[in-house]
C-alpha cells in the first residue's frame, strides 16, 4: 500500500491536524483495526461510491465523502477496499465549525456528506477525481476547507482552552480544575465541550491518553508495559490494561503480538515529522 501524508499550510493547519491519501491494489481482503482519536475526519474514496467498516463484525456502509464522527472504540476496515482514499483528520472542536450537526449526534458513528451538503459534496468528490495528480488532490481539498473556513464561526474559546489542557500532557491537570478555570458551572462546561468535540471532557482526555500511549508503541521501541503506564499518566499497569481494553477492543499484549504494518508506522513517523 502506498501512503503520503500531507500537512497544510496556515491558516488551514490551524484547523486540519494532517491530510493523507492511501492507495491499494491486488490486497487480499483482510480486516484492519483502526483506533480512536477523539477528532473527527472526512474520508474520500476516489474509485468507490461507498465504504464499509465494521463493529463487531456487523458492516456498516455509507456513501462517500463521508464525516467520520468523534470516536471512543475500535473498528475495523478491510485495506482492500481502500483503491484509492484521501482522508482529512481534523483538530477536536473543529467539526463544529464547518458542518451543520452537532459532533455528539455522529459519537461513534459516520454520515454521507451528501446527507448535510448535498451539491457540495457531489462538488468535492468530482473536483478531487479530476484533479491531475497527488499534490492537485490535496490542494482541492484545502481550498474546500478554506472556502468553509470563511464563514465559520470560531471555535469557542472555552473548549479551545480545554482541548488544549485534555491533550497537552497525559498527567494534565483534573478535568475538574480546567473546568474551574474557565469559571463555567460543572453542567454547562460538560455540556458546552460535548456540543463541540462530540465526547465529554473527561472521556474526552480518556481518548487522548490512550492515542499517545499507541504512539509510543508504534514507534518499534521494547516496551516495558508498567513505566509505559506511568510516564503516559496512568495510576498503574492494570488502570492502562482496562483503558486499553476499552478504547482498542483488544489487550496490550494482543496489540503487540499484531503489531501495525510498515505503513501505519511511516503513518506515525510522517506525522512526527
Amino acid at each position: 500500500m502506498s501512503l503520503r501524508v500531507h500537512k497544510p499550510a496556515s491558516p488551514l493547519s490551524e484547523y486540519v491536524e494532517f491530510m493523507w491519501r492511501a492507495a491499494n491494489s491486488g490486497a487480499l481482503p483482510s480486516r484492519q483495526r483502526v483506533y480512536p482519536n477523539g477528532a473527527m475526519a472526512l474520508v474520500i474514496h476516489l474509485k468507490k461510491p461507498t465504504v464499509t467498516y465494521f463493529i463487531d463484525n456487523d458492516p456498516y456502509t455509507f456513501r462517500v465523502p463521508l464525516l467520520a464522527g468523534p470516536y471512543s472504540r475500535s473498528f475495523e476496515i478491510d485495506p482492500s477496499q481502500s483503491t484509492a482514499v484521501i482522508g482529512v483528520l481534523f483538530r477536536p472542536g473543529v467539526g463544529r465549525m464547518l458542518f451543520p450537526i452537532a459532533p455528539h449526534e455522529l459519537h461513534n458513528t459516520d454520515i454521507a456528506l451528501s446527507e448535510l451538503c448535498p451539491g457540495a459534496a457531489d462538488r468535492l468528490l468530482n473536483d478531487v477525481c479530476s484533479a491531475p495528480s497527488e499534490h492537485a488532490q490535496f490542494l482541492v481539498v484545502e481550498q474546500y476547507f478554506i472556502r468553509k473556513l470563511a464563514n465559520a464561526a470560531p471555535i469557542h474559546p472555552v473548549v479551545r482552552y480545554a482541548v488544549e489542557q485534555l491533550s497537552c500532557d497525559s498527567r494534565v491537570r483534573s478535568v475538574r480544575k480546567i473546568q474551574l478555570d474557565t469559571g463555567l458551572s460543572h453542567t454547562r462546561f460538560i455540556q458546552l465541550f460535548r456540543e463541540h468535540v462530540g465526547l465529554t471532557p473527561k472521556l474526552f482526555r480518556r481518548v487522548r491518553r490512550f492515542h499517545a500511549l499507541l504512539d509510543q508503541i508504534t514507534k518499534g521501541i521494547p516496551v516495558n508495559w508498567a513505566q509505559l503506564a506511568a510516564q503516559c499518566g496512568y495510576f498503574d499497569q492494570a488502570h492502562l490494561i482496562r483503558d486499553f481494553r476499552a478504547f482498542a477492543g483488544i489487550t496490550p499484549l494482543e496489540y503487540s503480538r499484531a503489531m501495525p504494518d510498515s505503513d501505519v508506522r511511516s503513518l506515525a513517523a510522517a506525522i512526527e515529522s
